[in-house]
């Protein structure tokens, strides 16, 4: 640019020439008066600027519109990000919600109700539970006496007996017993 050719500034918002002192985002300038927040309205004269589609925003309003926050912390996530479960989270914060433990890259997660589960804290919050020992159920099962059982938990309460492949059984006090223990021919 020559000596005689000067810059000629327009402002962004009003898209007047400015003459004078003006401010510069990115390549586009503004007149100090017009170097405002477009949300809060502050002045960003002296503060950290942020620019989008033409617009000014301070820290915090560019931070509220633009910038993820964390379904752990609901701070800003500023860095690495973590999608999952329409949610973005901080590494640090995508952690199962029974145990709190992290789940490490390659680690799968389970999920019930929307919420991350570890495969322990999962089979243990959702799977059906056997009413012979209270274990979670996660293979074969039966159903008997309006309860769910491992197959090898549903036994004679008196001798033991696997009922596994039988076709009778009795309940005493809603418990399954053989016939042998109830001294009954089968």
């Amino acid at each position: 640019m020559s000596a005689q050719q000067v810059e000629t500034m327009v402002c962004n918002k009003c898209g007047e020439n400015i003459v004078g002192k003006a401010m510069k985002a990115g390549d586009k300038y503004w007149h100090e008066s017009h170097f405002l927040c477009s949300d809060c309205g502050v002045r960003l004269r002296d503060t950290k600027v942020f620019q989008k589609d033409g617009a000014l925003f301070c820290d915090q309003d560019y931070k509220k519109r633009f910038v993820p926050r964390c379904a752990g912390c609901s701070g800003f996530i500023l860095s690495d990000c973590i999608r999952a479960l329409d949610q973005t989270w901080h590494p640090e914060h995508f952690n199962c919600c029974s145990c709190q433990a992290n789940f490490e890259q390659g680690v799968g997660i389970h999920t019930h109700l929307g919420r991350p589960y570890c495969k322990t804290c999962y089979i243990d919050t959702v799977c059906e539970r056997c009413h012979g020992c209270s274990k979670p159920i996660t293979d074969k099962a039966m159903k008997a006496l309006e309860h769910s059982w491992h197959v090898d938990c549903f036994v004679c309460k008196e001798c033991g007996f696997s009922f596994e492949g039988k076709k009778n059984f009795y309940s005493v006090d809603g418990d399954p017993v053989c016939g042998a223990c109830l001294g009954t021919k089968e």
